[in-house]
């Protein structure tokens, strides 16, 4: 299967072809990793951990309630449409795919073989797009290549990963302007109908995923009238976002003295429709999150370095456009923050073995769980339907 996948690759010079090979699949998980699956994921989160392996949270017990064996150091994770299976990369570039019913891999395959290996260039926002249809990855990889004595990077390429056949399927140079692929802040979204390729950077750009062409630009960068500021728009992490329609938080900085604004904005990727209320002067921020009503988001915002550093959660009125409350918190110096599925409770994370619990309500936290193990994904938590 090696030598096949190696030739067909040389010859549609799609990739380098040591990095289709290694293709195999992962046997059933030991019998106590299988006697825990159960029929229902709802109020459930996941996370990769440094030992190999996926924790099961239980948002309503705020406990870990199981682990789900890996094959490797989980590293990226996506998540399915129907919220059924979870897609994961590891840091040595492995494809593997977890039933969350059944809490177990059901298939696994490598990207690297002894010559060449996939890598994943870093990025600020999500890096992979699932397929509605559950089929497809889509990612941007660069191959390193072992030479005899040097290794040669391979020029960046748009990758379609087939999770049926265990392969990379297509791969496409991108486009003379941007060679080196998307920006570092950029993030990929995929239309509910699978034929398009959304990517959220300066401007957003639509990309046809069946030939990778450019298919048409919603113009973000271009200020809409002279001394205006352009705007940056990533879209928050939304399980309960099935549509076309993205509200998120905007940045813009004006190009005169370099002030920065931060707001609120909602984009119709069908009709190309921008509704930007800017809020006031822009803060770092990390992350942003809605909650399952779509009436508020939740944002963390810091200022200061050191001992000096400010911390604060702030809570925005996604119908009145604007920030109801601030709170700060003593927060650690790096961490990740998300949401539970019911949106009642924000969790602080990364960089470490806990995982702090937040009213969302109150904004206290009330809970310190120590998971014994570092993290390495963010963590993915379920719609409640």
């Amino acid at each position: 299967m090696r030598r096949d996948l190696h030739r067909s690759m040389r010859m549609t010079a799609l990739l380098p072809a040591a990095v289709l090979c290694g293709v195999c699949c992962l046997g059933a998980p030991p019998p106590d990793a299988a006697s825990t699956s159960t029929s229902s994921s709802s109020g459930l989160a996941y996370i990769g951990t440094l030992d190999h392996k996926l924790l099961v949270f239980d948002e309503d017990k705020e406990e870990v309630v199981g682990e789900i064996p890996l094959g490797g150091i989980a590293r990226v994770t996506a998540l399915s449409y129907d919220q059924t299976k979870l897609y994961i990369l590891t840091t040595q570039m492995d494809v593997e795919t977890v039933d969350l019913a059944a809490r177990k891999v059901i298939t696994h395959f490598s990207l690297a073989d002894e010559k060449s290996r996939p890598r994943m260039p870093r990025a600020g926002g999500s890096s992979v797009a699932v397929d509605p249809n559950g089929r497809y990855l889509y990612l941007t990889m660069r191959a390193s290549v072992r030479e005899t004595d040097y290794y040669r990077l391979e020029p960046a390429q748009f990758v379609v990963l087939d999770l049926q056949e265990k392969r990379i399927s297509k791969a496409f140079p991108f486009p003379k302007d941007i060679d080196q692929g998307f920006g570092f802040a950029a993030t990929y979204q995929v239309s509910p109908d699978g034929k398009l390729l959304y990517v959220f950077q300066e401007d957003v750009l639509v990309f046809d995923l069946a030939t990778f062409k450019q298919v048409d630009r919603i113009e973000l960068a271009k200020p809409e009238f002279p001394g205006a500021a352009p705007f940056h728009l990533n879209p928050a992490e939304d399980p309960y976002n099935t549509g076309n329609v993205i509200t998120s938080v905007f940045t813009a900085v004006d190009p005169i003295v370099h002030k920065g604004t931060i707001g609120l904005a909602s984009l119709d990727l069908t009709t190309h429709k921008a509704d930007f209320k800017p809020i006031g002067p822009a803060l770092p921020m990390m992350g942003f999150r809605i909650s399952p009503d779509h009436k508020r988001g939740f944002s963390v915002m810091y200022s200061g370095v050191g001992g000096n550093r400010t911390t604060e959660w702030w809570v925005w009125d996604l119908e009145k456009h604007k920030v109801i409350r601030k709170q700060a918190f003593d927060s650690r110096p790096t961490f990740k923050f998300g949401m539970s599925g019911d949106g009642r409770k924000l969790y602080l994370y990364g960089a470490g073995s806990t995982l702090e619990v937040f009213d969302a309500e109150t904004l206290q936290s009330h809970k310190l769980i120590y998971l014994n193990k570092d993290t390495t994904t963010n963590l993915i938590s379920l719609a409640r339907r």
